[in-house]
């Protein structure tokens, strides 16, 4: 099985977390990735909080151990029916929570995350921060 990391998994992950060290490696880090949403996202927090856990150079090291997805034309096409779609059907979600489903979709992954109503019916899901 193949999984996506999302932001908040990354987070919690870097600042250890939810013995997820321990699940990283017990999934095998060889079939773990992030996206570039999740490295930008991160990015943020250490802009915000430059003395925090979550730097970036932790940031950098993540992206290096585990492989990095780019978001490419395809992905952007995929999230616009998606997101039109979503939205459609009255389920609106953040665009960076559906890019990050459509990234996961895209590579037949499952989607790590946290926060269950980001990605509701959007993705394949599990949250390892229970």
């Amino acid at each position: 099985m193949k999984y996506l990391i999302d932001s908040d998994i990354a987070s919690y992950y870097l600042r250890g977390k939810h013995n997820l060290a321990a699940t990283f490696e017990r999934k095998g880090l060889s079939n773990l990735r992030v996206s570039v949403i999740t490295l930008a996202e991160l990015q943020v927090l250490a802009h915000k909080n430059p003395h925090s856990k979550i730097n970036l150079s932790a940031i950098d090291e993540l992206g290096r151990l585990l492989g990095v997805l780019e978001v490419d034309r395809q992905t952007w096409r995929a999230f616009s029916i998606a997101k039109a779609e979503a939205e459609r059907q009255g389920r609106p979600s953040g665009d960076l929570d559906m890019l990050q489903a459509v990234v996961a979709r895209q590579h037949g992954m499952i989607l790590v995350y946290h926060n269950t109503k980001h990605y509701e019916g959007i993705a394949d899901c599990e949250d390892w921060a229970k």
